[in-house]
Formats: C-alpha cells, sequence, structure tokens
C-alpha cells in the first residue's frame, strides 16, 4: 500500500510539473518543486516525497532584500507531502500534509524555512490484531490501524545550489513536530527529523538583481 501511494503521488507530480512548464508563456505561473527525503522519527526510519507550488503573486515586488550588498530572497510555498514511518513492534504511521512554507535564501545559497499545516494520518498496528464476535468466533483483522486528524509545524536549515552552483537542487536539513488526535482521548506528539532532496527544474539558474 505505501510502495502504492509513493508511486502515484511520484506519477502525479511529475505529470502536474511538466504540464505546468509546458504552459509557461500561457498562464502565469505556477512551476513546482519536487522533494524526496529520509524521514526518521527518533530512531525509526521512514520516508518522505512532496510537492511545492510557489505562490508568485505574493513574491512580485518583495522578492529581494537589498542590505550590506546581500540579497535575500523570501519564497512562500503551498507543499503537499506523503510520508511514512516505521516503528517496530507499534505501528506503521503513513500521512499526507499540506503545508504552508515560508522560506528564505541568501546570496550565498543558504536556506532557512519554517513551515505548519493539517494533515490526515492513518497508522497500522505493528502485531496481529485478532476480533472476538458475539458467538466467540476469533478472526484476523486484516490492516489494522487508527484514523487520526494531524497538525505540523517545522523549522529547516539548507543550502540551495542553484544559487552558486547553477544546479537546480536543495539539500535540507529540517525537524517537524507532529502532533496527531484524538489518541486514546489525548494527543500523540512525536518529533521527525527530515534530510531531504529538493529538484526546482524550473528555477532561474542565477539571482536576478532588480
Amino acid at each position: 500500500m505505501l510502495k502504492a501511494g509513493i508511486f502515484i503521488l511520484t506519477l502525479l507530480s511529475c505529470s502536474l510539473c511538466q504540464a505546468q512548464n509546458d504552459s509557461i508563456g500561457k498562464i502565469s505561473g505556477l512551476k513546482c518543486n519536487l522533494k524526496l527525503a529520509y524521514l526518521s522519527t527518533l530512531i525509526y526510519p521512514g520516508a518522505s516525497i512532496g510537492i511545492e507550488v510557489p505562490l508568485q503573486k505574493l513574491n512580485e515586488g518583495m522578492g529581494e532584500k537589498f542590505k550590506k550588498n546581500r540579497t535575500i530572497y523570501r519564497s512562500r510555498f503551498i507543499s503537499g507531502n506523503l510520508n511514512w514511518y516505521h516503528h517496530p513492534d507499534f505501528h506503521d504511521n503513513l500521512y499526507l500534509t499540506a503545508e504552508w512554507v515560508m522560506r528564505r535564501t541568501n546570496s550565498n545559497g543558504l536556506i532557512s524555512e519554517f513551515s505548519g499545516g493539517p494533515g490526515f494520518s492513518r497508522t497500522f498496528l505493528g502485531g496481529t490484531t485478532y476480533r472476538v464476535d458475539e458467538s466467540g468466533d476469533i478472526s484476523i483483522i486484516r490492516l489494522a490501524g487508527y484514523n487520526y486528524a494531524l497538525l505540523t509545524i517545522g523549522y529547516g536549515l539548507g543550502i540551495d545550489f542553484s544559487v552558486k552552483k547553477k544546479l537546480p537542487y536543495s539539500v535540507v536539513f529540517k525537524m517537524d513536530l507532529i502532533s496527531m488526535f484524538p489518541y486514546n482521548s489525548t494527543v500523540y506528539i512525536r518529533p521527525v527529523l527530515e534530510i531531504g532532496l529538493r529538484y526546482s527544474p524550473w528555477k532561474s539558474k542565477t539571482p536576478i538583481n532588480k
């Protein structure tokens, strides 16, 4: 199920980006970044794949700030992500998030960003789960788990190689905090570490100073 979800999201991401890039000149525009990341909750491994859509209208006229001969690029994105991590003997957590991303990139390519937004989580229990009906018959529940609402906030640092190296890639180290609810009538909070690569095929190869 996880492999199928990642495969479908990858196809949709590539299709959307290709369609947007092909429509440049016809539609003022949306062009997207693709993201692939290793994800870990403390010592438990996972993965993340996503797509970022820049908000061009918000960037117009406020994308650059000059201070002491440095240029700071401010960007705003809407990001959609499919995430997963494996907690042995507890559960696998597959969750979707929609995030608002505020990013700053300086003239050396150094990135700092803040993100946050809602999501949906589906957990799959790590052990075999049984059901006992009123007659005492026992059966196995396939893909047993729970659905949760989710909120996430995060802060990241990274390097944008398109600024100095003319490469359409960025590497970002990010720490997120996810909260799932209602979780046994409480809120389940877990830190998530993310180390990822972003690909921006549409991005200008060199900064443009106005």
